[in-house]
C-alpha cells in the first residue's frame, strides 16, 4: 500500500512567442487654416498599444500611431509649420493552440516612418511598427511530493529550480514644471516639436523600499514672434527621485525596472516680465518594475514498484528560469556628413537602434545594429529648416561565462543622452549612450507525478531465473530495474556495482528472478 503526499506549485509557462510586421499607411489633409505645403521635412511618431485580447487560436492587438510632421511653406508670416494626427490599427495574430485563458504580453516600437507629399494640401503617411507577443499562461501545478510504502516503491527524483514573480508594480509619475528662454531669445509664438528622455540613474534598496532616482530631459522646438520668425531650441534636465513600496524582498532577489514615457502637454504662458517665454508642461511617465527569485523543490519524476505495476498520472511541464538581468552602458561617438547646403544651426536629434545581429564570440556576447539618426538643421545655403538622415553602425560587446554562454539570452536595446554638434559647415559629432539590458534564461521540460495507482501484482513466473543483459549505450541502472521491477539496491549487490550506479555500455549484469 502507497500513501501519497501532494504538493502545489505556480508556475508562469510560455506557451508561445510571435514578431509581427505592422504595415500601416494611411491619408491625411492639412487643416483649413494652415498654408500650403512646399515640402515635408520631417515625419515622426510614437506607437501606442490600447489593448491586447487573446482569443481561441488569436490574438488580438489594438493600438495607434500617434504622428507628427513638420513642412516648410512658402508664407509670408510663417515658413515652419507642424500637424500631428493618429493612425488606428488593429492587428489578428494567428496562434493555433491559444485559447482564452492565457494572457498575452505584446511590445511595440517603430521600425520605419515617413510622409510622402501628395498635393499642396495632402500627404501620406507610412509606418513599419515591430509587434512582439509572448504568450504564457499562469497555472499551479499539482504534484507527489512525497510518498510511503513498505519499502516496494522505488522513486527517482530530481532537484529542480524555477523562478518565481514575487511582485510585479506599476507606478506613474509625474513631472510639473516649466522651463524658460534666455534673455537673448525673442518671446515664443508656437510650439512645433516636444521631446523628452527620460532614464533611470541609480537604483537603492533601503529594507522593504526601492529608491529609484533618475532624469527626465525635456525639450521644445519652437517659433520666435518676430519679423524673421526665427527658429529655436530650448531643452532642460529634470532630475526625480520615487520609492517602491516591497511587501518583502531577498539578497537573491533580481529586479527588472524599466519606464514607458506617455504623452507629454505643455502650454505657453508669461514670466515675471510679462513675456511669453516660459514653457509650463506635465510630462507622466510609468515605473514597470517586476521582481523575481528563485525557488527549489524535488520532484518526484518517475516511480514503479517491485510488487504492483502502477498506473502513473503525468504531464509535462515547462519551467522558464532567470539566471540573471544586467544592465550595461556603451558610450558611442560617430560622424557623419550632410549631404544638402551647409549647417548653421543644429535643432534636435533623434536615434533609433536598429539590432542586425546577437552573437556569441569570444567569451563575449556581441550585439551589432545600427543608430538610425534624424536630425532637423538650419540649411545655411537657403536659410531653412532641413533634414539629414544618417545609419551609423554599431557594435556593443559584453563578457559572459561558460555557463552564460550556454543560457538563452535576450537583449533589449534602447539609447539615451543623445546630442550632438557640427563640426565644420558639413560634419556632424553624434554622441549617446546605448543601454543594452541581458536577461539570462534556462528553460526545462520536466514531468511531474500528479497521482500513482496500484493495479495487478507483479507476475515472475513467466521470468526466467536467471538473464544475462548487456548493457546498452545510454541504459541506465534505473532503465533496468524498472524494466524487470526490481529494487536498484537488489541489483546492485547481485553484480557489485559501484557508488554512482555507472553502467559501462557493452559489459554484462546478471538478473536474478526474486521468489
Amino acid at each position: 500500500m502507497v500513501k501519497l503526499f501532494n504538493d502545489t506549485f505556480n508556475i508562469n509557462e510560455i506557451i508561445d512567442s510571435n514578431s509581427t510586421e505592422v504595415l500601416l499607411e494611411s491619408e491625411f489633409g492639412i487643416a483649413d487654416d494652415m498654408p500650403d505645403i512646399e515640402k515635408l521635412v520631417t515625419a515622426e511618431g510614437k506607437a501606442k498599444l490600447n489593448n491586447v485580447t487573446v482569443t481561441t487560436d488569436m490574438i488580438i492587438v489594438d493600438g495607434r500611431l500617434i504622428y507628427n510632421i513638420i513642412y516648410r511653406s512658402n508664407n509670408e508670416n510663417y515658413t515652419i509649420h507642424s500637424m500631428s494626427g493618429e493612425i488606428p490599427f488593429r492587428e489578428e495574430i494567428a496562434a493555433e493552440g491559444v485559447t482564452e485563458d492565457m494572457e498575452a504580453l505584446s511590445n511595440i516600437f517603430i521600425d520605419y516612418i515617413d510622409a510622402d507629399m501628395l498635393s499642396e494640401r495632402n500627404f501620406l503617411v507610412k509606418a513599419v511598427l515591430i509587434l512582439d507577443t509572448d504568450i504564457y499562461m499562469k497555472r499551479p501545478v499539482t504534484y507527489v511530493s512525497n510518498l510511503e510504502s513498505d519499502g516496494s516503491i522505488q522513486a527517482k527524483a530530481k532537484n529542480i529550480k524555477y523562478t518565481e514573480t514575487i511582485a510585479e508594480i506599476s507606478e506613474e509619475i509625474n513631472i510639473n514644471d516649466a522651463m524658460e528662454l534666455s534673455k537673448g531669445s525673442g518671446e515664443i509664438d508656437k510650439i512645433i516639436k516636444s521631446e523628452a528622455d527620460v532614464y533611470i540613474t541609480n537604483i537603492d534598496e533601503l529594507n522593504d523600499k526601492m529608491l529609484i532616482e533618475g532624469i527626465c530631459k525635456v525639450g521644445f522646438m519652437f517659433i520666435e514672434d518676430d519679423e524673421l520668425h526665427t527658429i529655436g531650441y530650448v531643452s532642460e534636465e529634470f532630475p526625480f527621485t520615487h520609492y517602491l513600496e516591497l511587501a518583502s524582498s531577498s539578497e537573491n532577489m533580481l529586479k527588472d525596472i524599466k519606464i514607458a514615457v506617455n504623452d507629454i502637454s505643455y502650454s505657453i504662458t508669461e514670466n515675471f516680465d510679462d513675456e511669453k517665454k516660459l514653457i509650463e508642461f506635465a510630462l507622466p511617465f510609468t515605473v514597470n518594475a517586476s521582481f523575481y527569485d528563485s525557488v527549489e523543490k524535488n520532484i518526484i519524476m518517475d516511480c514503479y514498484s517491485t510488487d504492483y505495476e502502477l498506473e502513473l498520472q503525468s504531464e509535462k511541464v515547462k519551467l522558464s528560469s532567470l539566471k540573471n538581468l544586467t544592465n550595461e552602458v556603451v558610450k558611442y561617438e560617430n560622424s557623419f556628413e550632410v549631404l544638402t547646403g551647409s549647417i548653421k544651426d543644429i535643432y534636435s536629434v533623434d536615434v533609433s537602434p536598429k539590432v542586425s545581429e546577437k552573437r556569441i564570440s569570444d567569451n563575449k556576447y556581441i550585439v551589432d545594429g545600427f543608430l538610425d539618426v534624424n536630425l532637423l538643421y538650419l540649411n545655411g545655403d537657403i536659410n531653412k529648416i532641413d533634414k539629414a538622415f544618417a545609419s551609423l553602425p554599431f557594435t556593443a560587446g559584453f563578457p559572459i561565462d561558460e555557463d552564460e554562454a550556454l543560457f538563452e539570452i535576450h537583449s533589449d536595446i534602447t539609447t539615451h543622452k543623445c546630442s550632438a554638434y557640427r563640426k565644420g559647415n558639413n560634419s556632424v559629432v553624434l554622441n549617446c549612450d546605448i543601454n543594452v539590458a541581458l536577461k539570462f534564461k534556462d528553460d526545462d521540460e520536466i514531468t511531474v507525478i500528479r497521482d500513482i495507482a496500484e493495479k495487478t501484482p507483479v507476475d515472475r513466473s513467466k521470468m526466467p531465473s536467471l538473464i544475462f543483459r548487456v548493457v546498452q549505450s545510454g541504459e541506465t541502472l534505473w532503465d533496468i530495474a524498472k524494466n524487470y521491477n526490481l529494487s536498484i539496491n537488489y541489483l546492485k549487490e547481485l553484480n557489485d556495482i559501484p557508488e554512482g550506479n555507472v553502467l559501462t555500455p557493452g559489459t554484462k549484469i546478471i538478473i536474478a528472478r526474486m521468489i
